[in-house]
């Protein structure tokens, strides 16, 4: 039973992996088009900042901000102080000269905080920037780009991790490697369905026709604007060339409470819209992408306790071995030899495994070519490599769980 499950899973993703290649090469001559940033378009923007206690990064920001290239005359700087118990709002105050506008709140979170600023912005486009990001000088300019297209109604920006000296950093540096392949294929058949908010830009006037953010107790704003404007057969895109850069958990407690948070907004925002999945009326969204995130959740459960119960037997032959049959380490060594394992190797399973992982290291090695960023092959970064690809599904599991009972047992929901 449990190698029909297996043959059924790795068949199931190599599918699936055949269908992102070939998006892939289909989308080649549209990522090629945004290579340079086309200069002379320069709608008006509304930068919104949403903090909470973020003294050590709000400063490097606003500064970011203000050394994009894009014409000054054109953009203006909101920092919406939600409640913060530091220094946030003083720091802030340091830019007025820069015209930078601090605006100050009671703690209603980050969808209040982004609409305190909407309701004043008379701009064409509206960003929404986090705390603790840092924008490269073009990333703007070659965002903007897609609001050409009328039907466009919101765009988001790769994103890069800041921190990358501990091991569980460099794990995330290939995770949001991986996202950033992924989301410009999801663009390219229009199923972008989050518009993370390191940096997400909208038109001004979509998002007051669509009744601003949500507040009502939603941790993950971003996951249900994109949503919603689906919803209104809006379009989302995504450019990958559009660099912000942001500071990922440094700790195991810490990114485990952001994927809880993430993975709980999920649920929560799937429930809202379930009406989407499976409708044809939303096209690729409501037929492929919704239905494969909810797949995904399942396939992720099974391969993770599929591989928890192959290093359990393999183990357990190990001590049978070793301390029943009383056989040496050096005899051991002699039965695993390389025919034996071939001979134990499932092919059927493991082939389709091995052109899943070749297609998966060409999309990271595309993710980086894209991107312009160097490939580390450090030792730590290689070991880190070899964990997101073994170890992280297990963290992703752990935090489904967690998400699944939390929310059935009506948790309240944190950020």
């Amino acid at each position: 039973m449990l190698e029909y499950v297996m043959l059924i899973i790795s068949f199931i993703g190599l599918y699936i992996s055949i269908i992102w290649i070939n998006l892939l090469f289909l989308s080649k001559k549209e990522i090629e088009e945004s290579i340079k940033p086309k200069k002379g378009y320069y709608p008006s923007i509304t930068f919104t900042i949403p903090a909470y206690n973020e003294e050590t990064t709000i400063a490097k920001t606003i500064e970011s901000i203000l050394n994009i290239d894009y014409p000054k005359d054109r953009y203006e700087i909101f920092v919406i102080d939600d409640g913060s118990k530091d220094n946030t709002a003083k720091i802030a105050k340091k830019y007025k000269k820069e015209g930078v506008i601090v605006i100050s709140t009671k703690n209603h979170g980050k969808g209040h905080a982004l609409n305190v600023a909407l309701k004043r912005s008379k701009k064409e486009l509206f960003a929404c920037v986090d705390a603790d990001s840092y924008i490269e000088k073009e990333s703007v300019i070659r965002l903007v780009q897609h609001f050409r297209k009328k039907e466009i109604s919101g765009c988001s920006s790769s994103i890069l991790i800041r921190n990358h000296k501990k091991i569980i950093e460099k794990i995330q540096v290939f995770e949001y490697m991986y996202a950033a392949i992924f989301r410009t294929l999801y663009s390219f058949i229009n199923c972008m369905y989050v518009t993370p908010g390191v940096l997400s830009v909208y038109r001004t006037e979509d998002l007051k026709t669509e009744g601003y953010f949500d507040e009502a107790d939603n941790i993950t704003e971003d996951l249900e604007i994109a949503l919603r404007l689906h919803n209104k057969h809006k379009h989302i895109a995504f450019e990958i060339r559009s660099i912000t850069h942001t500071n990922a958990p440094d700790t195991f407690k810490a990114l485990m409470r952001q994927r809880i948070r993430w993975f709980r907004g999920y649920i929560y925002n799937a429930r809202k819209y379930k009406h989407m999945h499976l409708n044809k009326e939303f096209g690729l969204l409501g037929l492929f992408m919704l239905p494969l995130n909810i797949l995904g959740i399942f396939i992720v459960f099974l391969t993770t306790t599929i591989v928890f119960n192959g290093i359990f037997t393999w183990l357990k032959y190990i001590y049978q071995r070793t301390i029943i049959a009383e056989t040496s380490i050096l005899n051991l060594i002699d039965i695993l030899t390389i025919k034996q394992t071939l001979l134990t190797i499932n092919f059927k399973i493991t082939i389709p495994l091995l052109i899943i992982t070749a297609i998966g290291l060409y999309m990271m090695y595309k993710a980086h070519k894209l991107i312009e960023n160097k490939i580390d092959l450090s030792p730590k970064s290689i070991i880190a490599f070899l964990l997101f690809l073994t170890v992280y599904s297990w963290i992703v599991t752990l935090s489904w769980i967690c998400s699944l009972i939390l929310e059935l047992r009506k948790s309240k929901r944190v950020w």
